[in-house]
């Protein structure tokens, strides 16, 4: 191609390309905003550097908000901004207003001078507005948080071209639906590691404009900490007050297991069997069987005596007789995909007898597998306790290896056994030789209310400790009260002879899902410890407000403490919980409380309480706490959330939609469409132990700030009324990472325009955008104030939930005749969209 074709090749391209509407910018703002639209095609070009103009004598907030806004536009634009006082700015090159309506009225003023419908005033907590101008740019937010969020959206609609920068001329809105958007950090900042992962998800969270953080950091009240994790906590405090987040602190035992005092209720274990030996006590064995234990026997891929639900998981079980720790064949999983959400375990209902504490043996073999073995050891309906509830990492690839764990199946003889890869595995698993055994003592506690007894048998005749036998402590622990391991001695001329049986009851200490440990709520010295904890943190990282943890399991009629207290397992947690508040309260007074909400909710499908006889186990939880502690209705757990919701909003309690990162995401858009239906929801809070699992963070964020459908549209620019007003609704066919096609239940759309409320309906236009026109002889020809909200008029039904009950409200911008536009400070209506909350 000759010179003068190419040059005038690029003359047409460059040309061609100015016609094109430019909106690339809102596209990329998540979350969502309430309102928008594009201003023009061209944008506004920035050669040099942007003035920031800001109020004068900088409150500690504006400060915070400046030195961001030094950072961010250094970073985007390469070159310092210097910020000005707005009594010192000049008019001269292009700014960037940014304060509050309080603080800046010159900028509410500059806003509401746009003549375009709701800027200018700021009616929602965190709001911010924003108006990209021919000369200048201004951004107000209602409150710190405001400012903050408002920022970062522009900084989304900042681009660069052959060196300058560019901003798109667009207006935002916007404001969150739920003042709440948590996430929760599980991790102590010990090491560089730990201070890595809570780093990331600190960074992550402000990102996805959430407005809080939920810190449960076990060492957050200890008084003496490393020179290391002293300076990293104080880091990312100071960082959340930077931004405006709120800082929840988690209080008692929680995240990583640390060694430091616990008050054990204890589990009784009664007659566990023990041969006397020369030098110690052997536990004798149980006797307990397991049916086709090696997998020896099939039917056609199924192993006999053991059961798959769902049904769907069969196909992945096979014998394998190449394969195999012992015998003839065992048990392989194979051709799993980490998409499957189901359950993939194999089942059987085994007989122990009670109060005993069992040690589970079983070997596995792993090739190429991504993904945790799960054990669960679930009690009988129609309680269904978890004994056991464990997912565990493995080799991706090894060969036959001995696994062990213990429990305790409490008062209860039978539960079934569960095992096999969890949801979401790939590759190959295989299992062989499962057998029970008798653990011997463990953690045993030794407090006064805890009784222990030696008994000879045959004739259940009581021998004495320190004449008959002795216990020395193996291994050492920092509470005087509980043994680790102990190990028992004849004493010799003592009334047990070598190869005497004799049975032990007992207390164990309880260790629940991997090491969060029970706490004694019927004794005095873990609120005493708390309470130190709580000043302790309070004077060192001053948080925002308290999380209580609840006791995972609280055994009543195992201690005489809580036995003579008179209460039921549910009103001891709650007691506890309450007393927690109380103490909280003591020392802050006001200082907002949350609570795990599954130690209340009565729907909770996962029993953690013994004894196992009481169904639902936290009967009269709830009744125990102050109506000012705030509830979680966590999506894994409830059997019904709207009903959690409704039972917490009974007694007076708010409440937040839990959801569990390594769950589906269905889950968390069905709890987001339980979430607007309840009165008493205050916000959305996402959990979980792995930094992976909030790679849906965004999604989950935009659930809780604006959950759609978004109608984007255009202002006109007019001196005369229109003759068409076109309104874009973007319908997010996989905005929230559901797989699979958005069903629009209804496409009609309730507009207010002046003096009336009329229907319109919009129509597909490509992927996930749907469009309506207004021609002139539905347009008004003045404009009325309107702010009646109709009833749903426009629903999307997430795949898998049942339809969203809406309500829509659209005010749309109208013209106004040219002599009134000037004193109608932008006119009097406004488009928004609200899903079933009201503003």
């Amino acid at each position: 191609m000759c010179r003068v074709c190419y040059s005038l090749t690029c003359l047409l391209l460059s040309i061609f390309a100015l016609t094109l509407p430019v909106r690339a910018g809102l596209d990329d703002i998540a979350p969502r905003p309430q309102q928008m639209g594009s201003l023009a095609a061209a944008p506004l070009v920035v050669d040099g550097a942007i003035a920031p103009v800001m109020p004068d004598n900088a409150l500690q907030f504006e400060a915070y908000v400046r030195d961001e806004v030094i950072a961010q536009l250094t970073i985007k634009m390469g070159i310092p901004p210097v910020v000005i006082p707005y009594s010192q700015w000049n008019g001269v090159g292009v700014a960037l207003w940014l304060g509050t309506p309080e603080r800046f009225p010159a900028l509410v003023d500059s806003l509401l001078a746009s003549q375009i419908p709701g800027l200018g005033v700021l009616t929602h907590e965190e709001e911010y507005q924003l108006l990209v101008n021919p000369g200048n740019i201004f951004l107000a937010g209602r409150d710190h948080p405001g400012m903050e969020w408002g920022l970062y959206s522009l900084l989304k609609l900042m681009g660069d071209v052959y060196g300058n920068t560019t901003f798109d001329r667009v207006y935002i809105r916007d404001w969150p639906d739920f003042p709440k958007r948590v996430c929760t950090v599980n991790t102590s900042v010990r090491t560089q590691s730990e201070y890595d992962y809570a780093d990331s998800l600190f960074e992550w969270a402000y990102h996805c404009k959430m407005d809080e953080i939920e810190w449960n950091d076990p060492d957050g009240g200890h008084a003496v900490r490393s020179p290391f994790a002293l300076e990293h906590a104080l880091e990312l405090r100071h960082r959340l007050i930077r931004r405006g987040q709120f800082l929840t602190f988690g209080t008692d035992q929680t995240a990583l297991r640390v060694r430091e005092k616990y008050w054990q209720e204890g589990v009784p274990i009664n007659g566990m069997p023990m041969t006397v030996g020369s030098t110690q006590f052997t536990a004798a064995s149980y006797g307990i069987t397991v049916a086709n234990a090696g997998f020896e026997s099939f039917t056609g891929n199924v192993p006999n005596n053991w059961t798959m639900y769902p049904a769907s998981g069969y196909p992945l079980l096979s014998r394998d007789a190449v394969n195999r720790h012992s015998g003839s064949s065992s048990l392989k999983w194979a051709n799993m995909t980490p998409d499957y959400q189901w359950d993939r375990t194999v089942h059987q209902k085994i007989n122990f007898g009670d109060h005993r504490l069992m040690r589970l043996r079983f070997w596995y073999k792993t090739q190429d597998f991504q993904g945790k073995i799960r054990i669960l050891v679930l009690g009988d309906d129609p309680v269904n306790n978890h004994f056991v509830n464990g997912r565990n990492s493995v080799p991706s690839t090894t060969g036959w290896t001995e696994a062990t764990g213990e429990f305790s199946v409490y008062n209860t003889d039978s539960a079934s056994l569960w095992i096999g890869p969890e949801e979401y595995s790939s590759g190959t698993l295989w299992i062989d030789d499962i057998s029970f055994e008798n653990a011997g003592p463990m953690r045993m506690l030794r407090r006064p209310d805890t009784p222990f007894a030696v008994h000879k048998q045959p004739g259940n005749i009581l021998v004495t400790e320190n004449v008959d036998y002795t216990i020395t402590e193996t291994d050492v622990y920092d509470y005087e009260q509980y043994y680790a391991s102990p190990r028992f001695a004849r004493v010799p001329g003592g009334a047990l002879a070598v190869g005497n049986q004799v049975t032990l009851d007992w207390h164990t200490g309880i260790l629940y899902q991997g090491g969060r440990e029970t706490v004694c709520s019927s004794m005095l010295e873990p609120l005493e410890y708390y309470q130190e904890q709580i000043r302790n943190l309070d004077s060192m990282l001053a948080p925002d407000g308290i999380k209580v943890h609840m006791i995972e399991v609280t055994l009543a009629g195992y201690d005489q403490n809580c036995v003579s207290r008179g209460m039921t397992p549910g009103q001891l947690v709650g007691g506890y919980v309450n007393q927690m508040n109380q103490i909280v309260q003591s020392r802050n007074p006001g200082m907002p409380i949350r609570s795990y909400g599954d130690a209340f909710d009565i729907m909770v499908k996962d029993n953690r309480c013994h004894p196992v006889t009481t169904s639902p186990w936290n009967v009269g939880a709830l009744q125990q706490v102050d109506p000012n502690v705030e509830m979680m209705v966590m999506t894994d757990y409830s059997r019904n959330m709207d009903s959690s919701f409704y039972y917490f909003n009974a007694d007076g309690h708010a409440a937040l939609m839990s959801y569990w990162g390594g769950n589906s995401f269905a889950k968390a858009v069905e709890g987001a469409s339980v979430a607007r239906r309840a009165a008493n929801c205050t916000g959305f809070l996402i959990w979980d132990w792995f930094l992976g699992a909030f790679s849906n963070m965004l999604e989950f964020s935009s659930l809780a700030w604006n959950f759609g459908p978004f109608f984007v549209h255009n202002p006109p620019r007019y001196t005369a009324r229109p003759d068409t007003v076109h309104l874009m609704c973007e319908m997010w066919s996989d905005s929230f990472l559901i797989n699979a096609p958005t069903s629009i239940t209804a496409r009609l759309v309730e507009l207010s325009l002046p003096s009336r409320w009329q229907l319109t309906t919009v129509t597909p236009r490509c992927l996930d955008r749907e469009c309506t026109a207004l021609t002139s002889s539905r347009l008004p020809t003045r404009q009325a104030s309107n702010t009646t909200s109709r009833q749903p008029t426009i629903a999307r039904k997430p795949a898998g939930c049942r339809p969203m009950p809406q309500r829509v409200r659209i005010f749309l911008p109208c013209p106004l005749p040219e002599e009134t536009r000037a004193s109608s400070r932008g006119g009097t209506t406004a488009r928004s969209f609200r899903p079933s909350m009201d503003t």
